[in-house]
């Protein structure tokens, strides 16, 4: 039973590893149509589409287009700068 289910699981890796080597790479703009796609907060990111963007350093894609393609469309957190306000580091002993 241990070697089918070891068997079942290898030949399943091998045909979805082959299935990724079919497929042509995608563009700049399917990519770009990709990211826009992502909507919502996103829980877990696509490693995939990550990945594919990270490949393709010749779309230069924006950290806005890989943080929603990350974390989807919520907005970026909010920036703190008080403690750079007036140049000078508080101390607050």
């Amino acid at each position: 039973m241990k070697a089918t289910l070891s068997l079942i699981v290898l030949l399943s890796c091998f045909a979805s590893g082959a299935q990724a080597a079919d497929e042509p790479p995608l563009t700049c703009v399917q990519l770009r149509e990709q990211i826009k796609a992502v909507t919502g907060l996103v829980v877990t990111p696509s490693f995939d589409l990550l990945r594919q963007i990270g490949m393709r350093q010749e779309c230069n894609f924006t950290s806005a287009e890989a943080y929603r393609a990350a974390y989807g469309d919520k907005p970026l957190p909010p920036q703190d700068s008080e403690d750079h306000h007036d140049g000078r580091e508080r101390d607050d002993d």
